[in-house]
């Protein structure tokens, strides 16, 4: 506990009196949450002015403890503070930094760190995904199946058809996407909500964003293996060199397909929480049709919490970036649509031009509806 030299009073110091603001900025006005002045910008995860982020920053770092005389109940009814009107007193314009979600996070402190002021219902949610995704992945590289389901068997079949990969079991690339779409959709079902809908609504709801969720795992997988383009799990080539040779794709279209998605995570250095986070919000999109209303409803409410939890983490990561990062997080959604109706365009025309390539039912079932 300490208390600095300029420090003398347990009432606010004139920096509320006089609001900070930059005179070049273009920014629209809005008011400080704490104190109702002009602010611009979130600084520790609620908008606020200057000269509140900086009263908070302070007490925050010198460990500054406040009393107030009226045990904390200055600003009680009041929806500001506000000169004049309500006692200007510190500790309760701290308490009210505090009741709005301030959080300070200082710089040293590690991404575990960072969880930890999570609520603990985000905390939950992330935990949650991070272990699907996990598993997930292990299966891909460890296990195998050699079944050829529908989507429809898969979603009313009661447990996974999948092994343990022998040493020598060797996997082709068309394999590698089936293993892939396969987890993916193994991952959805694994949500506690699914449970909760007909058979139909998971088939649509599958249909829509199971091959994207693929392709992002993907990404993220090329991202995490510092590789410019997409590679199947063991490392070859998922669009190898000959087709360039082919001459039915331009070249434009193969880059794209192959780097597109790469290059944008790379960009927006994408963590695996966010990942999983907007895998999960993207997932649970009550626009598609046809659900029914109470599928509808399910999943607004999901996504809701899938995207708190992501924009909480986005916040308490970037801070007065958050929100901005939030929404570079929902613009990859353009890409993965994109990303998704090329893939889909690739492996169609592969059939109609190579007959000879059989796809498993379940990637057809998701890939080419």
């Amino acid at each position: 506990m300490s208390t600095p030299d300029s420090v003398n009073s347990d009432y606010l110091p004139a920096d509320l009196e006089v609001a900070l603001i930059d005179s070049t900025s273009n920014a629209p006005m809005e008011k400080c949450a704490v104190c109702g002045k002009p602010a611009f910008c979130y600084n520790y995860g609620v908008l606020t002015c200057n000269a509140c982020k900086m009263f908070f920053r302070r007490v925050e770092v010198d460990q500054i403890t406040y009393t107030c005389k009226q045990r904390n109940s200055c600003y009680d009814g009041h929806e500001f503070i506000v000169k004049g009107s309500t006692p200007r007193c510190r500790s309760c314009r701290y308490q009210r930094c505090l009741q709005l979600g301030m959080k300070y996070i200082a710089p040293e402190k590690s991404r575990l760190a960072l969880i930890n002021r999570l609520d603990k219902e985000f905390v939950s949610i992330i935990e949650s995904l991070m272990f699907f995704d996990s598993r997930r992945a292990h299966r891909i590289y460890h296990c195998y199946t050699e079944e050829d389901p529908t989507l429809h068997e898969m979603v009313t079949k009661k447990s996974s058809q999948l092994v343990v990969k022998t040493k020598n079991q060797k996997v082709g690339i068309h394999e590698w996407s089936f293993l892939a779409i396969y987890t993916t959709v193994e991952l959805f079902l694994s949500f506690d909500f699914m449970q909760k809908m007909s058979v139909e609504d998971k088939v649509v709801l599958l249909q829509n964003f199971a091959m994207k969720s693929m392709v992002f795992n993907g990404a993220m997988r090329a991202l995490a293996n510092n590789t410019e383009r997409v590679m199947s799990p063991d490392g070859s080539e998922v669009y190898p060199d000959i087709l360039y040779e082919l001459k039915i794709f331009s070249v434009e279209f193969l880059n794209g397909i192959r780097s597109r998605l790469v290059a944008r995570l790379r960009e927006l250095k994408v963590t695996k929480e966010e990942h999983v986070l907007l895998n999960a919000v993207l997932f649970c999109n009550p626009a598609i049709q046809p659900l029914s209303s109470a599928t509808k409803k399910l999943i607004t409410c999901r996504q809701k919490s899938y995207s708190a939890a992501l924009f909480q983490y986005c916040l308490l990561t970037y801070q007065q970036s958050g929100p901005s990062r939030f929404a570079d997080l929902l613009s990859i959604c353009t890409v993965l649509n994109r990303q998704a109706v090329d893939v889909s365009s690739l492996s169609t025309l592969f059939q109609i031009r190579l007959p000879s390539i059989q796809y498993k039912k379940l990637f057809v079932d998701v890939c080419q509806k």
